[in-house]
C-alpha cells in the first residue's frame, strides 16, 4: 500500500512540474501569432502597424521594459524549479518542502504571467482605436491558438 502511495504522489509532483513547465511555455508563446513561422507581437507591430514617432519610441521604452524583467522572471523560474528539484530528490514525497518549493515556483510564474498582461495591455495603450482593435484580434487569435 505504502508503494503505491510514494508511487501516486511521485506522479502527481511530476504531473504539478510539467504544468508549471507548461505555464512557462504559455507565459513565453503568448505573444506570437501560433503559426508556423512564429512572430513576436512586438514583430508583428512594428511590421503591421504604421506607428507614429511618438509610439515607435513608447513601444520602444516598453519593449526595453519588458526584455528586462522578463529576463529576471526566467532566472527566478530557473532558481524556483532548481529548489522544486532538490525538495523532490530529498524527499521523494509531496512533503511540505516540496509542497511549498512547489508554491514558490508557481508564485514567480504568477507574477510573470501579470508582468506579461500589463505589459500586453501597455502596448495597446499607446495605439490608436483602430490599432487597438487589430491588435486585439491579434493577441486573442494567439491565445486561442495556443489552447487548441
Amino acid at each position: 500500500m505504502a508503494r503505491y502511495h510514494w508511487r501516486n504522489t511521485l506522479i502527481a509532483v511530476a504531473l504539478s512540474f510539467l504544468a508549471g513547465l507548461a505555464g512557462i511555455w504559455v507565459g513565453l508563446n503568448s505573444l506570437s501569432d501560433g503559426g508556423s513561422n512564429t512572430v513576436n507581437l512586438h514583430e508583428r507591430i512594428h511590421h503591421e502597424f504604421i506607428l507614429n514617432a511618438s509610439q515607435k519610441t513608447a513601444l520602444h521604452a516598453l519593449e526595453g521594459r519588458y526584455a528586462s524583467s522578463q529576463k529576471q522572471y526566467i532566472k527566478d523560474l530557473k532558481a524556483a524549479n532548481f529548489e522544486l528539484a532538490a525538495a523532490i530528490k530529498a524527499h521523494h514525497t509531496l512533503s511540505p518542502e516540496v509542497v511549498l518549493a512547489e508554491q514558490e515556483y508557481l508564485k514567480v510564474l504568477g507574477a510573470f504571467q501579470t508582468e506579461t498582461l500589463r505589459h500586453i495591455f501597455a502596448m495597446r495603450a499607446i495605439l490608436s482605436h483602430v490599432q487597438a482593435q487589430k491588435f486585439d484580434d491579434i493577441v486573442l487569435r494567439s491565445l486561442h491558438d495556443i489552447t487548441e
